[in-house]
């Protein structure tokens, strides 16, 4: 007995709806398989640039040519260390003096401020903290000098102690290099060789008698200098301790005149 068109149009119906269904059915399986997108990760924005805080001379021109930055030494501050601005004052007639605070306090108190922390430290991981002092001093050296509108090399650079162990280490790593570092009882402290470019001419003054930095590290720091191909000019004061003198002052004057703009 063949069925009747209503028993196939009802089988049909049917059929079609079963397909339907296990369609829906393999498509709901599929996207509740499917993972979510991954979310867009952002890069870490950079650190900003720390705000000027301490000592500003202005310079005898308008505008200024370039930026002349004096970096003190541990546990001084900016009001500590503007007399040795001052005092090179007549050699740099053209540039903005800034002699900044240390970005953090000084970890012995009393007010004053540092580049890097002495806690803990020695030969291992000397280079990575002054290389990380070195690099937020280059980032605020770069904001200084956009907000002049000078270009990022127009700028000298006059280091004591600390300050000095920081300025060498932009005068070989700072891309460009400084117009020149003045390095006054520091030491060169890092373990990595420059990049390939130039580098900015340096002066190295020690005294004989330094009971901080001894004196032989002004001359391993030369000598690792003049490996790297950098115009080294080394001082050694027979009588001078961990200080600045008159003669220090004076050889840094004559170091900056022929290399600075008039």
């Amino acid at each position: 007995m063949q069925p009747g068109r209503d028993d196939q149009t009802r089988r049909g119906s049917t059929t079609r709806y079963r397909e339907a269904v296990l369609r829906c059915l393999v498509v709901t399986i599929a996207l509740g398989c499917t993972r979510a997108p991954a979310e867009r990760k952002e890069s870490p924005p950079l650190p900003a640039a720390p705000s000027f805080q301490g000592v500003s001379i202005a310079a005898t021109t308008t505008p200024p040519q370039y930026l002349a930055v004096f970096l003190h030494g541990i546990g001084d501050n900016a009001a500590g260390f503007a007399s040795i601005a001052r005092a090179l004052r007549s050699s740099m007639p053209s540039a903005e003096l800034l002699v900044p605070d240390g970005f953090d306090p000084f970890e012995g108190g009393g007010g004053g401020r540092q580049w890097f922390s002495r806690q803990g430290l020695d030969d291992d991981n000397r280079p990575g903290r002054v290389k990380q002092a070195g690099e937020r001093v280059s980032l605020w050296l770069d904001a200084q000098l956009d907000a002049r509108k000078l270009a990022r090399d127009r700028v000298v650079l006059v280091g004591f102690s600390q300050g000095a162990i920081v300025s060498l280490w932009l005068a070989t790593h700072r891309r460009p290099a400084p117009l020149a570092v003045a390095a006054l009882s520091g030491r060169y402290a890092d373990d990595e060789k420059p990049a390939a470019g130039a580098s900015a001419p340096v002066l190295i003054v020690h005294g004989a008698r330094d009971p901080v930095i001894p004196v032989m590290f002004a001359f391993s720091s030369a000598k690792t200098l003049e490996g790297y191909g950098v115009q080294v000019m080394t001082r050694v004061h027979p009588d001078l301790a961990h200080g600045v003198d008159e003669l220090a002052l004076r050889e840094t004057r004559d170091f900056l005149t022929p290399l600075v703009p008039k």
